[in-house]
Formats: structure tokens, sequence, C-alpha cells
């Protein structure tokens, strides 16, 4: 070995080597700080580039995960509103079996009826989650993103769909209810403002065929009828059209008539015992047909219970193969949830293996490279004190 002062060739081999050393320890305690091994494409290429794939996949099935949850929502919201649907129109059949009895209140049914009717179209108008509706029939399918489908790892992957479809409840288009009827016809008459009554007027109903003909007279114990078979109504002539109304409707109770006002101020007559089907009048002054330049009376048509009954259960029946297909849409969003979850936790899992430090690896591998580094500056040291030995040579 030869003894040189310009060329220490020991103390450059010791700085190589503790050069080496301090890279070792700044790996291992980059790996500690971060939790990675491989935390850029420089620590290992190919594993990097597999890893940044994996990821760039699970933040796609993470956006995925948010769409079937949104697409869950909105069937949910859609399935619970037809439940409800369902629910009411149980109860509708129910009251229309009821009205199949001719000894019923059909009025009191009927408007019972039109009232859950209404109930119906507001339920599925209030069906909506973010402004998509599934029960209308406005808005169409709902397409929901569900995964992302590589057939392998250079071609692009393809988006695959979940479709729920559309369901129309609209009570007039999709159940068709929104016209039911199981009523008995009636009139609907209004009171002119020049009605005045006076003897021998009259007003005549007729029921499933059969004349009531009412006729006022002033004084009954005197006043003749014009017809033997007419029903004498006593009024007075110079008295007020409500109290002469007032007797004539007391006269309409006696013979199975009920005559009562709606919010429109109409005056509606039905009868216990069937349908009215016509109305006439003779008044000298004035008319309970013309008020305001609107058409009075209107006699409204008597409903077909059997047709009612019909209708309901074919709506009942579109309802069931509704909640059908929302009930398997949703399980197959909820099944289609669990398996993007499970996808994700997979992925993550994966990834964790290829980049993932083992920290009690890195922890032992911490104390040795300390070890190594202190040793290698206790070389240096010896390697640099070798340069001081060629004095030794030139001492007398």
């Amino acid at each position: 070995m030869v003894l040189s002062v310009n060329t220490n060739v020991s103390s450059l081999a010791a700085i190589r080597q503790l050069n080496l050393t301090n890279r070792q320890l700044e790996q291992v305690q980059q790996r500690i700080n971060s939790g990675l091994k491989v935390s850029s494409s420089k620590d290992d290429a190919s594993t990097f580039a597999i890893a940044q794939g994996l990821r760039s996949d699970i933040n796609s099935f993470k956006a995925i995960a948010e769409a079937i949850s949104f697409g869950q929502a909105t069937a949910n919201v859609a399935l619970r509103a037809a439940e409800t649907i369902s629910n009411t129109l149980n109860t509708i059949k129910q009251k229309v079996v009821a009205a199949q009895a001719a000894n019923v209140d059909r009025r009191a049914i009927q408007n019972d009826i039109v009232a859950m009717t209404n109930q119906i179209q507001a339920i599925v108008d209030a069906a909506q989650f973010n402004g998509i509706n599934l029960l209308n029939d406005t808005d169409g399918d709902l397409t929901v993103l569900a995964s992302l489908n590589r057939l392998d790892a250079q071609t692009a992957p393809e988006p695959y769909y979940i479709t729920v479809q559309r369901e129309n409840l609209t009570t007039s288009g999709g159940l068709g209810i929104a016209g039911l009827n199981i009523d008995n016809g009636f009139a609907r008459l209004r009171a002119s403002s020049d009605l005045a009554f006076a003897t021998a007027d009259t007003v005549t109903f007729t029921v499933d065929g059969t004349d009531y003909t009412f006729e006022f007279v002033d004084d009954p114990a005197v006043d003749g009828l014009t017809n033997a078979g007419n029903i004498a109504v006593d009024i007075d002539p110079a008295g007020s059209t409500q109290a002469n109304l007032a007797a004539l409707n007391a006269k309409l109770q006696e013979r199975g008539f009920s005559a009562s006002y709606n919010a429109d101020g109409d005056i509606i007559v039905t009868h216990s015992a069937g349908s009215i089907t016509a109305f006439a009048e003779s008044f000298a002054t004035g008319s309970l047909e013309n008020a305001d330049q609107v058409a009075f009376p209107t006699v409204i048509a008597a409903g077909d219970t059997q047709q009612a009954l019909v209708a309901i259960e074919d709506a009942i029946t579109l309802v069931k193969d509704s909640l059908a297909r929302l009930g398997t849409s949703l399980r197959q969003l909820e099944t289609q949830g669990d398996f993007v979850k499970a996808l994700q936790d997979t992925l993550t899992e994966g990834v964790g293996v290829l980049v993932d430090a083992d920290l009690a690896e890195e922890s032992a591998n911490l104390q040795a490279v300390q070890t190594r580094q202190q040793l290698g500056l206790q070389a240096l040291s010896i390697a640099n004190q070798a340069p001081s030995a060629v004095l030794q040579l030139f001492r007398g």
C-alpha cells in the first residue's frame, strides 16, 4: 500500500460507503414518514404505474358508489310513495264495494273517494328526489351508473348501467281513476236573482223513471192542485225566496230527497232511492235553471258502481306490478352498491400490498442503517488520520 498525502484511498472508500449509507437511511426515513415503500416511480417504476392505475379505478368506483346511492334514494322515494298509493287504493276499493249495496249513502262515499283520489295524485306529485319523479308521466327512466367494466389493462373501461323503469301512477293517465264515480245521479240547481214563488208554480224531479212534481200553493186548505198527483208545498208568495226554498226542502225530505248547498252556492238535490235523471220547472218569475249566465240545472248522471269496481281493481293490479318492478330495481341497486364497496376495499388492499411499507421491517432497517452510519463515520475518521502516519517517517 502506497503512503500518500495527496490521495487518501481509504478516506475516499469510507466516504463512498458513508454516502451510500446516508442514502439508505434517507430511504428508510422516507418510508417510515410516508408509510409507503413505493411513493414515486423512481422507487419502482412498474409497481408505481400499476398502483396509479388501481388508484384511478378506486376513485372511479367512489363516484360510482355515490351514483348508486343517489339512484337508491330516488327509487326508495318512489317505492314508499307507491306503497302508500297501494294502501289508499285498497281503501278506495273498500268504499266501492260498499257502494254496490242499494241502501247506502253513495254521496258520502263518493266524497271520500274523490278526497282519496286527490290524495293519490298529491302523493305522485310529491314523490320526487332532487327533481326526479319516477311515478309521474313526465320524467323518463332513471339510468344509474353502476360499474366500469374493463376487458384488459390496455382497453378503456366501459360503463355499466342499471335502469329503473318509470311508472305512471297518475290518477288520470296511469291509474285511470280520476273520474271514478259511484254516486247516484243528482240535480245541481241555483236560484236566479229574480226568482219568485207563486201559486201553481211547479218543479219536477224524475227519479229512475218516476216523476215527483212539487206544486206551490198559498193555502193548501183552499187552493187546489192542478194535478191530483202533485205534491203540495205551502209557500208564502210575499215571503222571501230563502223561506220558500226552505219550505220546498222540507217537502223534498218527506219524499226521500235531500237538498243542500255546496261551496259554490249551488243547490245539490239527491234521492235516497235512486238517481235523479231529469228536472223540470214552471216558475212564472225567475227560475232554478239560470243564474249569472250559467246554465242550470245540471243533472249529473249516475255512476256505474260495477265499472268503478273494475277500474279500481285494474288500478290495484297496475300498482302491484309497479311495486314489483321498483322493488326489483332497488334490490339490484343495493346488491350492486354492496359489490362496488367490496370492490373498492379489495382494490385498496391490493394497492397496499404493492406500495405500503412494512413498518416493523423498516424499524429494524433503521436501527441497522443508523449503526452502519455511525460505523462509517468512525471509519472515515480513522481513514482521515492515515496521512499523519507519514510524519513518523521523517522524525529523527
